[in-house]
């Protein structure tokens, strides 16, 4: 066979079926839908194009592509893609051209090991598809793709006269089933290793929260609806005030945008001073680093680093969902005592050229204050009384670069949290008083189908901490005296019949104006949840804590057997399918004892002829041992085609006694016939 398959000129058996054609076509068009969002608009056409001339090879409209064309397609291709403006080494590229080289190598398959060497490309290309996505709609449609493609295999080893798509569907989803037993025994217990989709993706980052804000970002971000993290907590949910998801610390301005800086040393945990908060979060993929929890972490894994500003970091970038644990204490003190670095970094104004009206306002307001304590207690005062308005459409500054908080501060007095958080970290620095701006999330959707806490990019908050003595970093909330309804009740209390007019449909039904669509978009979160928490975020620490629970002791050698017993299993559960497909369906009665008796005369030697009516059966074993054959043949017949005719009982119990007398005759004479 493998002579007929390789070499040329070996006729039908080198050919592809048609049918398994049309499948092949379907499964490109299938594994290439999912990578369309990823790869330029032109690639997909270019696939396209391929699958219309393959069919018109086929259809024997057009011929093959010859050797230079093959060569001008392939330089073409690599052309296109460096053209298209991908970075150097990138998954997209990498992506594009497996996407570019599977549709050339489509038009030119010409015989079976084409065809194969097409369908093992397709299998690569779904593996492909969970680097950028690792959703429960993904996988299921990735399964189903699967099946098409094994169709296909399925087709290239049927005769050309015997493929049927609609079959070969069905025997590629009975193959795809019957690995799922030991697909479930791998997963949950072969060691786990990095997921072999963590690759970085520099152009996918789901995350809005950047290492760098100006005050219209945050704004903008809030037009998203894109998850950034799920919560599940211990214990009741904390209010709504108190969910302040510290992400980022903003300490350097300049030219109207905050940046992080440099990190310092990292430090221990903080000592719990009274009741904490234990929780685990599921956090979307973001391309970076930085992890968000609520004040303040006092326990966390190993692998995390706290650093000197409390952020809380990863040794890697988080390249796919992340699952950890917490433990916060929000009464534990951050830098009782302050390092004098961080105070020289924290009161840092890097032009004092610059928004010199509040550097004079802030001047006047500490002055009359006297305290850190009390100038802040004095700002919050003013912008509760001076008419500041909080909206996600800001008017525009006259300058982006020059005094932005000024025109903020004294023009506009309009805008989102990042202005008021800015403006009031510049007036206490100002004044030597050591602030800081915190980028995070805050708030968060409950589900009540599973319990967990859903945030979101529209739930994108900035806030200050500011430094006091003995108490070292306390929060404030500037938006909270300008928009306490967004503390309390969320962003959509907050937000003016314009600010929901700019939202997505999706948005607004999430804030409850649709509950029908929202009850929807809660059970399909709940899904996704349930998903995350058993396939996607089933890393090591979660497969080591189910081990314990199923072997008690987690060995090597334990472990080792309940592969074998699990894979035992598995394939004593296929096994069984198997035969139970292929066991006899139920009969009548009748047929039952007749079958019975026609494998024991068969076993004797007297077996029943092809195409031979059990009455001709009985009839003639009945003429061998010289018995009245016409009357059994007849009570068999009544008893076949008429099974509930006359006395059903009295009758099936006589031909049982004719068939026994007629087994112990034809054992008397001793003959056999073949």
């Amino acid at each position: 066979m493998a002579n007929l398959d390789s070499g040329k000129g070996a006729g039908v058996a080198q050919q592809i079926p048609r049918n398994s054609l049309a499948l092949l076509i379907v499964s490109q068009a299938a594994v290439i839908v999912p990578l369309a969002a990823h790869i330029s608009l032109w690639i997909v056409g270019v696939c396209l194009f391929c699958g219309y001339w393959r069919t018109q090879v086929h259809m024997g409209r057009w011929g093959y592509p010859g050797g230079w064309v093959k060569a001008g397609l392939v330089l073409a291709a690599i052309g296109g893609i460096a053209l298209s403006g991908y970075r150097t080494f990138s998954l997209e590229a990498a992506a594009s051209l497996l996407v570019l080289a599977f549709a050339l190598k489509l038009v030119e398959m010409k015989n079976r090991r084409d065809a194969y060497l097409v369908i093992y490309l397709s299998y690569f290309l779904i593996a492909t598809a969970f680097l950028f996505d690792q959703s429960m709609a993904l996988a299921a449609y990735e399964v189903l793709a699967a099946i098409v493609i094994t169709a296909a295999m399925v087709g290239l080893n049927q005769l050309q006269s015997r493929v049927r798509p609609v079959a070969s569907l069905k025997v590629a989803a009975a193959l795809v089933l019957q690995a799922v037993p030991l697909t479930l025994v791998l997963f949950l217990l072969f060691p786990r290793i990095a997921p072999l989709w963590s690759i970085p993706v520099p152009s996918a980052a789901t995350t809005g929260i950047s290492d760098k804000l100006t005050p219209g970002d945050v704004a903008t971000l809030t037009q998203s609806d894109e998850l950034a993290f799920r919560a599940v907590f211990d214990g009741p949910l904390p209010a709504q005030r108190e969910l302040y998801w510290r992400g980022l610390v903003y300490s350097d301005f300049k030219y109207g945008t905050w940046s992080i800086a440099k990190p310092l040393d990292s430090i221990p945990p903080p000592r719990s001073l009274g009741e904490t908060i234990q929780y685990e979060i599921f956090l979307e993929p973001t391309q970076s680093k930085w992890l968000f929890s609520l004040d303040t972490p006092v326990e966390h894994s190993q692998r995390m680093e706290l650093l000197g500003d409390y952020r809380l970091v990863n040794p890697e970038p988080v390249l796919s969902v992340m699952r950890y644990k917490l433990r916060s204490d929000s009464g534990a003190a951050m830098d009782p005592e302050l390092d004098e670095r961080i105070r020289i970094r924290e009161t840092q104004i890097d032009d004092p050229q610059d928004n010199p009206r509040l550097q004079a306002f802030a001047e006047d307001l500490f002055e009359q204050t006297g305290s850190a304590e009390a100038m802040v207690e004095a700002l919050l005062l003013h912008l509760n009384d001076k008419g500041y308005r909080y909206t996600l459409q800001p008017p525009e500054l006259r300058d982006r670069f020059n005094n932005t908080i000024d025109q903020f501060w004294f023009d506009t007095q309009a805008g989102f949290c990042t202005h008021y958080a800015g403006a009031f970290v510049y007036a206490l620095r100002s004044v030597g008083i050591p602030a800081r701006m915190i980028g995070g999330y805050q708030g968060g959707e409950y589900n009540p189908v599973t319990g967990h806490l859903v945030v979101r990019q529209y739930q994108a908050h900035s806030w200050v901490e500011v430094w006091l003595p003995d108490q070292g970093w306390k929060r404030y909330d500037p938006t909270s005296v300008v928009a306490p309804e967004r503390l309390e009740n969320g962003l959509n209390a907050a937000l003016s019949s314009e600010d929901r007019a700019s939202l997505a449909f999706i948005t607004n039904a999430r804030f409850g104006n649709a509950s029908l669509i929202n009850n929807m978009l809660q059970w399909a979160d709940s899904l996704e949840h349930r998903w995350n928490l058993w396939v996607v975020g089933y890393d090591a620490d979660t497969q080591v804590s189910v081990l314990k629970n199923l072997l008690g002791q987690v060995t090597p050698t334990r472990v080792g057997f309940a592969l074998l017993a699990g894979g035992g299993f598995s394939l004593l559960l296929v096994t069984g399918a198997i035969f139970w497909r292929r066991r006899l369906r139920q009969r009548h009665p009748v047929e039952r004892l007749m079958h019975r008796f026609s494998a024991g005369m068969a076993r004797s030697g007297y077996r029943r002829g092809p195409g031979e009516t059990p009455a001709a059966y009985i009839a003639r074993l009945a003429g061998i041992a010289d018995l009245d054959g016409a009357d059994m043949a007849e009570r068999l017949q009544r008893q076949l085609y008429d099974p509930e005719g006359g006395n059903v009982g009295v009758e099936r119990r006589k031909l049982r006694k004719d068939l026994r007398r007629l087994r112990f005759r034809l054992a008397l004479r001793g003959a056999a016939i073949d």
